[in-house]
């Protein structure tokens, strides 16, 4: 109950550090795994949350966790397997409107939008004058598909009239917000495309601390020098197969994670949390005050082994064979230090965007601003931008980790020359 008020309410830091002790006596206590998933789903913690409820499925399914690993598949583009977990669902509660509506949101990502309107609107018409909240939701959805079929007029129109009006929360307003600014962008109506992504981006008053950031940063390539990391624990890890991503949003991190899988000996599984987790463990037990490997507490070699030895067998499982398995997560530009002592033979591929470009698609693009509060403001995305181009130089200098850097301009101007260079950095043959 302290957990459910404490996500209620939005302290999502509060109800993990009250789960934490639990989940450390009993690691494999789906109920707390479940809640713990729920935890970060709620703080926008997609593939953590996702990473959790498969370790509390494994153990006891539960409709809650389904629906969570369905979400992450759905936001990683795996449509197929996010409708089948939401057929499971549907089977075992008939006419569920939230599977549906998930299953709707999945076809609408990926463009299928014929099927998405099969869903939606009978949908729609269940829901009407029964469960606003699911009416407000199908009607956005309905939006969405008009903008695919290129009708952004009339998705305007349906957001103004039917979305955005009183009583709509603020979550759906937040998203109905940047898609009319996606509808009116493409209508050439640029100054109220904008309006409506500044409007969308104060929701919820975000807060950022530009020189708080770049201190925050500053502390870590402190820590991570080549000096120090020769001290710091090691998995001593011989495999090539782990290849990661690393840049800011909007750069091109999808795009390039799509070449690297489109090669028979590769493959790309986007984003995978369980790095970033242990990222956040090694802070909670991190002492500075002490020398190296003191200073890491409990997680010594054996803990770092252990992590490489879980993350190889996660990547094999999720792509069976592959030489070489690429991971975008959001957060590789700050762990690649951890990257280089968890496993010393990996490769980086640092994508770079103009920082014009990365800062219209991040304000326009409807970040999570709750964790990502810097994209709520240009100037604060040029903090951002600058910060992790410093981490990623850093990261050139301290570590002997091989790191290419690819921009997203000539990706798309010239594949031709880039998407053999990307293989080639691999390791792999051209094919």
């Amino acid at each position: 109950e302290r957990v459910d008020a404490l996500r209620g309410s939005g302290r999502f830091a509060e109800a993990s550090a009250l789960l934490e002790p639990a989940l450390r006596r009993n690691p494999r206590d789906a109920e707390c795994l479940r809640l713990c998933a729920m935890v970060q789903h709620r703080a926008g913690q997609g593939a953590a949350a996702a990473h959790l409820a498969e370790r509390a499925e494994a153990i006891e399914s539960h409709p809650n966790t389904v629906m969570i690993i369905a979400q992450h598949r759905a936001n990683a583009g795996e449509t197929d397997q996010a409708l089948a977990l939401c057929n499971r669902l549907l089977a075992m509660f008939p006419g569920d409107t939230d599977a549906r509506l998930l299953m709707a949101r999945a076809l609408e990502a990926a463009v299928r939008v014929a099927e998405a309107r099969e869903v939606i609107e009978p949908l729609a018409r269940d829901v009407k004058g029964k469960d606003p909240s699911v009416e407000l939701q199908a009607q956005h959805l309905l939006a969405a598909v008009l903008v695919h079929e290129k009708r952004e007029g009339e998705a305007v129109e349906l957001l103004d009239r039917d979305v955005l009006k009183t009583g709509c929360p603020d979550g759906l307003r937040r998203t109905a917000r940047y898609l009319r600014a996606k509808a009116c962008d493409r209508l050439k109506r640029y100054d109220e495309a904008w309006e409506s992504a500044a409007a969308a981006n104060a929701i919820g008053a975000p807060q950022f601390d530009p020189a708080g950031y770049a201190a925050a940063v500053g502390v870590l390539l402190e820590h991570w020098t080549r000096a120090k990391m020769a001290d710091f624990p090691s998995s001593h890890s011989p495999s090539e197969v782990p290849v990661f991503i690393a840049g800011m949003p909007r750069s091109g991190t999808s795009l390039l994670d799509q070449v690297v899988d489109a090669h028979a000996q590769a493959a790309g599984v986007g984003e995978m949390a369980g790095i970033e987790q242990f990222a956040r463990e090694l802070e909670r037990v991190w002492d500075a005050s002490l020398p190296a490997p003191d200073s890491f507490g409990p997680m010594r070699d054996r803990a770092f082994r252990n992590m490489a030895s879980a993350y190889e067998v996660e990547c094999q499982k999720r792509a069976p064979g592959a030489l070489r398995i690429v991971n975008k997560a959001l957060g590789n530009n700050r762990v690649v230090g951890l990257l280089a002592r968890l496993f010393p033979k990996t490769r980086v591929i640092h994508a770079i965007r103009d920082p014009r470009d990365v800062a219209v698609s991040c304000f326009m693009g409807g970040f999570n601003n709750a964790y990502y509060p810097w994209t709520a403001k240009p100037e604060w995305i040029a903090v951002a931008w600058e910060q992790s181009r410093r981490l990623m130089e850093h990261w050139k200098r301290e570590t002997d980790l091989p790191i290419l850097d690819v921009r997203y301009e000539d990706v798309v101007t010239s594949p031709g020359e880039e998407f053999p260079r990307v293989i080639e950095f691999l390791g792999l043959e051209w094919d």
